[in-house]
């Protein structure tokens, strides 16, 4: 019993109608084709070659130009190749010259003998001088010359000349500059300049350097004490090498041994290295600077060195 609440209870289903059956169709036969005989090539005649036409210009004669006859060889051609070759023989010529006069200069040059240098520093004290005309010295005075010698004492040290006479004196506390310019006529050459570096304990110095000898000259900046306040404005130091007789006051000679040097009596040392004058350590103390002195023996050679030792 279907259901009246069913609003698709009595519903059939559709059903669609068959489709008829198409016919099949007969293929129909094709009759066979012919076979077509296919024509013979002829074979083609050869072509004749094709000849390129010269372009005919406008205006242009159809006849072909006679060619021109060789130039003949100009007058000025030989004299063009004569003109070069006198040329680069004066340019050959002028080489070579140049070249003559260069080694003549170059050997002219190596045979002067080079000047002296000139001292630099201006001698301003203790140094007599000549008046009048200039005079050449004569032998005798060139070997007294040679006899000046160096006294080097506490206080600082002092120049002779052959008889003894005392002709310059520099203490510690002095300027170098007449020091400089006495030490050089004293060795007959002007030093060779040097620069030792300061640090917190040790002033900068300028050293001047002749053969054997030193001379130090401290170096002052704005962050430094005043010269009067340092304790080796100037010092020295001399060594075997000297050309010059040097002296000093504790007796020690530049060609003596390290047991002779001890034999001297030194404060202290050993091995080479001593200490004379230590008593002497003094500084700023009315102006006046005494100085000791330190002696190394390195085999045959003997340094001395005058400065100012704390302790």
């Amino acid at each position: 019993m279907s259901d009246p609440n069913d609003p698709f209870a009595d519903f059939e289903p559709y059903e669609p109608p068959q489709k008829p059956e198409r016919a099949k169709r007969e293929k129909r036969e094709k009759p066979p084709r012919e076979k077509r005989e296919k024509p013979e090539r002829q074979p083609r005649p050869p072509r004749e070659p094709r000849t390129k036409a010269a372009p005919v210009m406008a205006d242009w004669p159809d006849e072909p130009r006679e060619p021109r006859p060789p130039r003949a060889p100009r007058d000025n051609e030989g004299g063009d190749r004569r003109t070069l070759v006198i040329l680069s023989a004066i340019a050959a010529a002028l080489v070579v010259a140049v070249i003559v006069v260069l080694v003549i200069y170059l050997t002219q040059s190596q045979q002067e003998p080079t000047a002296d240098p000139v001292p630099t520093a201006p001698a301003t004290q203790a140094i007599p001088q000549q008046t009048g005309a200039p005079q050449a010295p004569s032998p005798s005075e060139t070997a007294e010359a040679a006899t000046s010698g160096l006294s080097v004492t506490a206080d600082g040290f002092t120049i002779t000349d052959a008889a003894g006479t005392t002709i310059f004196t520099h203490v510690w506390a002095d300027d170098a500059g007449p020091a400089i310019a006495a030490l050089t006529e004293l060795f007959g050459q002007a030093p060779t300049e040097d620069f030792q570096n300061g640090d917190a304990e040790n002033y900068a110095y300028n050293i001047y350097v002749w053969e054997g000898f030193r001379l130090y000259d401290v170096f002052l900046n704005e962050s430094n004490r005043p010269r009067s306040e340092v304790p080796a404005p100037t010092f020295v130091s001399f060594d075997s090498d000297i050309d010059v007789p040097v002296t000093d006051d504790f007796g020690v000679e530049l060609d003596m041994s390290a047991d002779e040097v001890a034999a001297l009596g030194p404060d202290s040392g050993q091995g080479g290295r001593f200490v004379f004058g230590s008593d002497r350590n003094t500084f700023y103390q009315d102006g006046q600077r005494r100085f000791g002195a330190s002696v190394t023996v390195e085999g045959t050679r003997v340094s001395v060195t005058y400065t100012f030792r704390a302790g």
